[in-house]
């Protein structure tokens, strides 16, 4: 599934190059053109980056912040799907770490399905939202040209999500495919094996494949 279509589907941007540094509030440059972007040249690298380069916040403050964003809990997604599928075509550039390890064991072209599962959020707290919209309505009145400079048409990360990674292989490549997995230790959470093929499952160790954004002009509390 290309991007868009992956947007247009679940209302979520999926995200390239997976890492764990991304938590809520985190900027991205504008994604409708193309795959979402966090390393734009000039884009502070979170919200709160942009109010302390603003004097709005302190050191301290600066650091609580981020340790509130990065401490949001995961809960069980609201989605009425139990798995969000993804084209085998995207899955290497997801740069996902389990799908790197595997696929430098396996050749992931004899994938037959690539999922996934078991779909958790970390979502942005009200209170963190009411904070965010706070400093950045001070920002408009007392540092306007840092606001449209830096980030008046950025967008901000509210969401992000978790999932197990779930990858069906057909069964003739099932010795194939566990001995490959064996050798760059990747561990298996669970086996599925059906008529034709074996579903694997994988821990996502902590890292999104997918967020929400909003844009930071938009954005309210």
């Amino acid at each position: 599934m290309e991007l868009k279509k992956f947007r247009n589907k679940y209302d979520l941007e999926l995200i390239p190059a997976s890492t764990s540094n991304i938590i809520v509030g985190t900027l991205v440059w504008d994604p409708v053109i193309g795959k979402p972007d966090v390393d734009h040249p000039g884009l502070p690298e979170h919200i709160f980056n942009a109010f302390l380069d603003a004097d709005l916040v302190n050191q301290d403050e600066w650091a609580d912040y981020l340790q509130d964003a990065r401490n949001e809990s995961l809960v069980v997604a609201n989605f009425a799907e139990r798995s969000v599928d993804v084209d085998m075509a995207l899955s290497t550039s997801l740069e996902q770490p389990q799908i790197g390890k595997i696929g430098h064991a396996f050749n992931l072209k004899s994938v037959k399905k690539f999922a996934f599962g078991d779909l958790q959020p970390r979502t942005m707290s009200n209170l963190l939202r009411v904070k965010i919209d706070d400093y950045l309505e001070d920002m408009k009145k007392s540092k306007w040209a840092l606001y449209d400079g830096k980030i008046r048409r950025v967008f901000m990360v509210t969401e992000l999500y978790y999932g197990s990674i779930k990858l069906v292989i057909e069964k003739e490549l099932k010795d194939e495919f566990s001995a490959s997995i064996k050798k760059v230790d990747v561990a298996v959470e669970n086996t599925v094996e059906l008529a034709k093929s074996v579903e694997y499952t994988f821990a996502h160790e902590d890292v999104p494949f997918a967020m929400r954004i909003e844009a930071v002009r938009k954005f309210n509390g």
